[in-house]
C-alpha cells in the first residue's frame, strides 16, 4: 500500500506571517500536536510543535545552565507568554527535512518516523502540503491488515 490509501487529507495548516498569539488560539483544534508551515505559495516550510511552543518561552541560557531557573522571578513564564504574542510563526518554526510524497510505500513514512523520532510526518504534491500520516494513523492500519481475512 501506499502513502496515500492512510493519510488523513485535512492537515492542520499555519502561515509564516501569523502569530504566537494566533497559533495558540487555533491549538484546540489541532488533531495531531503539530501544526504545518505554509508560505504564501502555499508551500510547505515548516512545522511547529509543542515543543517548538515551549521552547519559545524558555530563555536560551537556561539550555546550559539549569541552575539559573532558581534565581527566576516566579512570573517569567506568564509575562514571556504576553511578551512572545507577536512573534510571527516564521520565529518560532522548524524548517521541515522530513516528509513523503502520496506514491512512497507505507514503510517510508513509517521509517522516517522511527529513525527520527517524529510523530507525525507530512505528505507533499509538489511542495504542497496534502496530507498527514501520524503514528497512530499507521497502527490502525496494522490493526485493518491483522483483523482482515
Amino acid at each position: 500500500m501506499k502513502v496515500r490509501d492512510i493519510m488523513d487529507s485535512s492537515p492542520d495548516l499555519i502561515r509564516t506571517s501569523d502569530t504566537f498569539e494566533h497559533l495558540i488560539k487555533i491549538l484546540n483544534e489541532v488533531k495531531y500536536h503539530v501544526v504545518f508551515v505554509v508560505d504564501k505559495e502555499d508551500k510547505l516550510v515548516g512545522v511547529v510543535t509543542e515543543g517548538d511552543i515551549i521552547k519559545v518561552l524558555i530563555p536560551k541560557y537556561i539550555t546550559v545552565d539549569a541552575s539559573l531557573i532558581s534565581v527566576m522571578d516566579v512570573n517569567y513564564f506568564e509575562r514571556k507568554c504576553k511578551e512572545c504574542k507577536d512573534l510571527t510563526i516564521n520565529e518560532i518554526m522548524s524548517k521541515t527535512t522530513f516528509l513523503v510524497r502520496e506514491e512512497d510505500p507505507i514503510i517510508k513514512a513509517a521509517a522516517l518516523m522511527v529513525v527520527n523520532k517524529i510523530h507525525t510526518i507530512p505528505v507533499v504534491r509538489d511542495s504542497k502540503i496534502v496530507g498527514i500520516v501520524s503514528r497512530l494513523t499507521l497502527i490502525k492500519h496494522i490493526t485493518k491488515v491483522l483483523t482482515e481475512h
